[in-house]
Order: C-alpha cells, then structure tokens, then sequence
C-alpha cells in the first residue's frame, strides 16, 4: 500500500495489528489525542517514538519516514 507520510503509515500498520488509536497510545506511553494527531499529520512523533514503532511494527525505519522498504527488520 503507497501512502503519502508517516501519519498514514502509522495509521496502516496500526490498522493491520487491529489496534486502536488508545491502544497504540497506551503502548506508546502518550495520549490517543497525541496518535489522532500523528495520523492526521498535524505533528509527528519523534525519532525515539519512531524507534519503537518500528520495533513494535516489526518494520524499518526507512518505510516508516519515508515510507520505503516496508520489509521486515
């Protein structure tokens, strides 16, 4: 699946792992307010955040920021 940035990169894998915004949240240790916003491109979660969404998502840092190499790590 192309996607444009890494707000719907988040929101596609979040999608796949049948997570919700507060579950993903509650992994991530911010709001779901904080999720929402990444996914709707209003902020962008920082590069420690995007580290361990790349673990959690079994994905490389690569697909994440530039949405490149989706394979796994």
């Amino acid at each position: 699946m192309q996607t444009k940035n890494i707000g719907d990169r988040i929101q596609y894998l979040r999608k796949k792992n049948a997570m919700t915004q507060r579950e993903l949240a509650g992994i991530l240790y911010v709001s779901d307010k904080t999720v929402s916003s990444w996914e709707r491109g209003r902020t962008q979660p920082n590069y420690i955040i995007i580290i361990r969404l790349s673990a959690l998502f079994c994905t490389s840092l690569n697909y994440l920021l530039i949405g490149e190499n989706k394979n796994t790590l």
